[in-house]
Parts: structure tokens; sequence; C-alpha cells
């Protein structure tokens, strides 16, 4: 792993924490609920830093972290999510 795509890694895992948070707090009942957030924001967030990485559009980008690709996937990963987990 190159030195340079440590602070992108990092701030993308503090990125889906807060997001993951953000929705257990709005609509969580058990850590189970915080654990899947978590789980699908990181799928998610990967999946749309991956879109952003192809695409190449600099829309709020921060270094190498394509931001709105990423929490666009994060926050769609973890609402399907809700909506399928019962």
């Amino acid at each position: 792993m190159s030195t340079s795509a440590l602070p992108a890694f990092v701030l993308g895992g503090l990125f889906c924490i807060g997001y993951a948070s953000l929705l257990h707090l709005w609509v969580g009942r058990q850590a189970r609920d915080l654990l899947l957030s978590l789980l699908m924001a990181v799928m998610g967030f990967g999946f749309g830093q991956v879109i952003g990485f192809f695409t190449e559009a600099p829309l709020f980008q921060i270094g190498q972290l394509h931001l709105l690709e990423a929490s666009v996937g994060a926050w769609v990963l973890m609402s399907v999510a809700r909506l399928i987990a019962p």
C-alpha cells in the first residue's frame, strides 16, 4: 500500500463510520443494525470510490478520495439494506 493512499483510507473510514452512525441514530434499534449499516457503508463507499476512479469526475474530490460518488454509494447500499433487513 502506498503511503499516499493511507490518508484516503483513513478519511474514507471516518466517513463510513459517520454515515453508519447517523443512520443508526435515525432509525437503528439494535447493535446489529449498526453493524449492518457499517458493513454496507464500507461496501458502498468502496464501490462508489471505484466508480469515481473510473469516471475521473473531479466533483467533491479530496485528494484521491472521490467523496461524492463514494458517499452516494454508501447511502444507497445502507438504504437498500435497511429496506431488505427486517
